[in-house]
């Protein structure tokens, strides 16, 4: 009897405890004197995501529209404490004036061992995400992008006679397919595979589109591990719990590391006739060969240069063929910001599982997301008859006396705009997260955010804000004939965290775009719910029943 008094005195205790923490958790903000959104003890204002009620996206707008008014406010990720940046010149402040003290997208972990994922660079922190970020930015010059446009041409054409020989009338699934164009040419470029996902595949093509898929269709499990791991780096750690499921992890690990034993055997092989090739893995081969023979030379003399010297040293190195475009000069200076700790910036190694967690980023990041932007812009382009007849007058005058050219794309300045317009209505990530690193009294106020603070920039709800973008749920492209104030949009992200990948994935959309509206007109099909309803149950924003459409060939 009495054991059991115990028992039930301990277990009241412990209840006890535990709701006197959520408790005192969720004043957090109260206790600060910041305006805030009150949220539930166990998930915040976390809890339709959880259940799946409602997209990241919609209860991120939801925040930000419940916070009118205010430069920033208080909402909870379970009971963490976030705090929601509304104002542009703090966003400004935050990602690009003050980065130095929000340079990490992620608290800090030690999870890159067991964790893919969390060796790439989207998820890298402090000096190592700093280090490699510099390797890598040279892998996106413009240069390299004109080596891979035949590349992602030949993908973008055999998805559109592809769609020639589907059954007519019936209309196209188009996230389908958006997304077998977008594998094909991350297949290509990323890895150098011919992917052929618009066929009957087997063997590794079909393994590679599943395990891609995969990623993108997580459990209730999935969600709960992603925030646990926002909120409780520490736990997610002591648990092993990982981001991936170890399947997926294992196939990719193994398809580089293959990859690399491959074409390093055919480059000692002397009767091999080892064609050079332009894909993203092959540039870190030899980046990584590259460092291996000049690295001591280069720790020794740039350890004595200042960070602006640095720089200059690095973008004479051998690993750089062509001149940084003016946006990444100006990413590469803003790296200095971030503390060094002692170490020297470039001595990061590249490793098979650091190229391979690369590759894995390069999937995540530019097949579903990429897709996402092509159904969205093709949708708005069959549901807006005269964008889609001022876009494809466009086309047909730049290329009626020159060819399809990397130049002739960069020339589409309304394909241009219809992007952006695109990808303002419908980001790819609805929200830039960033963690304190030092602590930081916010400018013109009294509040000082602890180290370890996390704040969030509420892509979506800027985009939606009729103060920036009047009528902002109404297809504008035109709005992007004149110049978009700083700190209110953010495609791709903002400041030296910015995707490296931005150019690349702008160059496959419109490429795509162009290359279908040469043969086809778009008309919506009966099959397509408007107004479209977003899913809640996946990461990437997919639209309840699909968007459907019939191709009209041109004459």
């Amino acid at each position: 009897m009495i054991g059991l008094l115990v028992t039930v005195a301990l277990g009241g205790l412990i209840i006890y405890l535990v709701h006197l923490y959520m408790s005192r958790a969720m004043n957090y903000w109260k206790d600060k004197g910041v305006p805030y959104i009150a949220g539930t003890p166990l998930f915040g204002n976390m809890t339709d995501v959880i259940l799946r009620k409602a997209s990241l996206g919609e209860v991120t707008l939801r925040v930000y529209r419940n916070l009118e008014g205010q430069k920033f406010g208080g909402y909870f990720q379970f009971q963490t404490p976030v705090l929601m940046i509304r104002d542009p010149e703090l966003i400004n402040n935050f990602l690009i004036k003050d980065f130095g003290n929000f340079h990490d997208r992620n608290p800090p972990n030690n999870s890159e061992e067991h964790d893919l994922m969390s060796g790439s660079l989207a998820n890298m922190t402090g000096e190592r995400w700093r280090s490699l970020r510099y390797k890598l930015t040279p892998t996106f010059t413009s240069g390299k992008l004109k080596r891979m446009f035949s590349q992602i041409v030949s993908c973008s054409d055999d998805i559109i006679e592809h769609v020639a020989t589907l059954p007519k009338g019936k209309g196209v699934d188009i996230r389908d397919i958006s997304y077998k164009f977008t594998i094909n040419v991350i297949g290509s470029v990323a890895f150098g595979l011919q992917i052929d996902s618009h066929k009957s595949v087997e063997g590794t093509s079909k393994m590679f589109i599943e395990m891609s898929k995969r990623f993108f269709s997580p459990s209730i499990f999935q969600f709960v591990k992603f925030f646990l791991r926002m909120n409780y780096p520490r736990l997610t750690e002591m648990l092993g719990l990982k981001l991936n499921d170890a399947e997926m992890d294992d196939f990719f690990l193994s398809l580089v590391t293959d990859t690399i034993k491959h074409r390093e055997a055919e480059e000692q092989d002397a009767r091999s006739n080892n064609k050079k090739r332009d894909d993203f893995l092959q540039l870190m081969m030899d980046m990584r060969k590259s460092g291996n023979r000049s690295s001591k030379e280069e720790v020794a003399s740039s350890n004595t240069r200042s960070s602006r010297e640095e720089v200059a040293s690095y973008t004479r190195s051998k690993v750089i063929e062509e001149h940084l475009e003016a946006e990444d000069q100006f990413l590469m200076e803003q790296l200095k910001n971030v503390p060094q700790e002692g170490k020297q910036a470039y001595d990061i190694e590249l490793t098979d599982k650091l190229m391979s967690a690369q590759t894995f980023l390069f999937i995540t990041a530019g097949s579903e997301t990429t897709a996402a932007v092509i159904h969205f812009a093709l949708y708005e382009l069959a549901a807006k008859p005269q964008v889609q007849a001022k876009l494809i007058k466009e086309i047909d005058t730049i290329l009626s006396n020159q060819d399809f050219t990397y130049q002739a794309v960069r020339d589409m300045k309304y394909l241009d705009n219809v992007l952006n317009e695109t990808l303002r209505l419908y980001p790819p990530g609805t929200m830039l997260t960033r963690f304190c690193t030092e602590n930081y009294q916010v400018p013109g106020t009294d509040l000082v955010l602890e180290k370890g603070s996390q704040i969030n920039v509420p892509v979506i709800g800027m985009h939606r804000d009729a103060k920036y973008f009047p009528q902002p749920d109404e297809f504008i492209p035109e709005r992007f004939d004149e110049e978009i104030p700083k700190g209110v949009f953010f495609p791709f992200g903002g400041g030296p965290r910015i995707c490296i990948a931005m150019r690349l994935a702008l160059l496959e959309m419109k490429i795509f775009l162009a290359r279908l509206l040469l043969r086809y007109n778009l008309k919506l099909s009966d099959k397509t719910q408007v107004p479209l309803k977003i899913r809640s149950d996946s990461i990437v924003q997919h639209v309840k029943g699909g968007v459907w459409l019939h191709f009209e060939h041109r004459k």
